[in-house]
């Protein structure tokens, strides 16, 4: 019996960096898919999300990951950049799972990737930033799970009635 938030051992799944712009694309295409995110994205995200996985390609600062399932579709995808003031903290650009293929493990998997990433980047810590809406309350319990602490709560960020919660981690060294 696999555990609940195992992958069963009958689904296959491959993580990849995003290194061309065919794959920034498919990111892109999968991030702006309707009904993907529980709220709606704000403009911000919807320009965010066409044009940052195509730029991050070839950055060293910035980076973007997709699962594929079994059959080669794009299931999850994660972006991580350093912040605009260069201090070696970085944030998550994006963090998005198909709702059919939630629950196996592919977050957590992915944020311990983006961990890793910041950590060899020599950064100083991530930065996740997420809507404080209920249907984000399975990210907000993985995060206190892999150690992020709450930081930051900004009210009616995003639209009236929802707030923006920023979530930390600093790099062990």
């Amino acid at each position: 019996m696999n555990p609940p938030h195992a992958i069963p051992a009958t689904e296959s799944f491959k993580t990849v960096r995003v290194a061309s712009r065919e794959e920034a694309e498919e990111v892109s295409a999968f991030l702006l898919q309707p009904g993907l995110f529980g709220t709606p994205l704000t403009p911000g995200e919807q320009e965010e999300f066409k044009t940052h996985p195509a730029t991050a390609v070839g950055c060293a600062d910035d980076a973007y990951w997709l699962v594929r399932d079994g059959q080669g579709a794009v299931c999850a995808v994660i972006g991580v950049r350093m912040n605009v003031e260069k201090t070696g903290i970085f944030e998550v650009s994006a963090l998005a799972i198909h709702s059919s293929r939630r629950r196996r493990g592919l977050g957590r998997r992915l944020l311990e990737l983006a961990l890793r990433f910041v950590a060899e980047a020599h950064g100083r810590g991530l930065l996740f930033e997420t809507s404080s809406d209920p249907s984000y309350a399975p990210m907000h319990s993985l995060l206190h799970a892999l150690g992020f602490r709450q930081v930051g709560r900004f009210p009616d960020f995003y639209y009236p009635g929802e707030d923006t919660l920023w979530y930390y981690r600093a790099i062990e060294r």
